[in-house]
């Protein structure tokens, strides 16, 4: 005899059934993760920013620097005369900073002028961006040209002195960087904090 039937609390036949919760975010959670999102983004990118023009700043001015002594130590180890200016090769010194470009070549007949047949050294260009400018004054606008003792001078001979000075905009501080020649021909830099602005040298 068969006992008597009797339905299982579980379910029908001992089956349960189970509620399963779906995966994923809720649209208050979505919402919460974006605002939090956007909130690391706009912290995050004036950071890198500020790191980039940094950056930038630095490489540049160290290009120039190095261009500049490696003119005057050729000069003293070759017993020779060479030119340093802002310029290309196919036109020679032009003078024009702006443009981020420079020469170092040997000046046989200490000219400052890049002839036929005097030897390129150094041709290098910034790769900077448009918020980084560099500027010049004094013999930096046409030519300087190192002599054997090590000594700066203009094209007509008389002692050089100035400066270039490599600037980026809306940098919080020092964002100016002046590499100054002095009376012994060596280049020293100075650093200035111009307010986030781009002045005259």
């Amino acid at each position: 005899m068969l006992g008597n039937w009797m339905p299982v609390a579980s379910g029908w036949l001992g089956h349960s059934h189970k509620t399963c919760r779906q995966g994923g975010f809720t649209l208050l959670e979505l919402l919460v993760t974006v605002a939090v999102a956007g909130v690391l983004l706009g912290l995050a990118i004036p950071a890198f920013d500020q790191v980039a023009r940094r950056n930038q700043l630095a490489v540049t001015s160290n290009q120039i620097l190095l261009a500049a002594g490696t003119a005057r130590q050729l000069a003293v180890s070759g017993n020779r005369a060479i030119a340093f200016c802002a310029g290309r090769s196919e036109v020679g010194c032009h003078g024009d900073w702006s443009l981020q470009e420079w020469l170092v070549f040997e000046d046989q007949d200490r000219d400052g002028v890049f002839d036929s047949g005097e030897r390129l050294h150094l041709e290098s260009r910034s790769n900077s961006s448009s918020y980084l400018t560099v500027a010049a004054n004094g013999p930096f606008r046409n030519r300087v040209v190192f002599t054997p003792t090590g000594r700066a001078e203009t094209a007509t001979g008389a002692f050089a002195a100035g400066r270039v000075r490599v600037c980026v905009e809306r940098m919080p501080a020092d964002n100016t960087i002046d590499l100054v020649l002095i009376g012994s021909g060596r280049i020293v830099t100075e650093h200035h904090d111009h307010a986030g602005r781009c002045l005259a040298p």
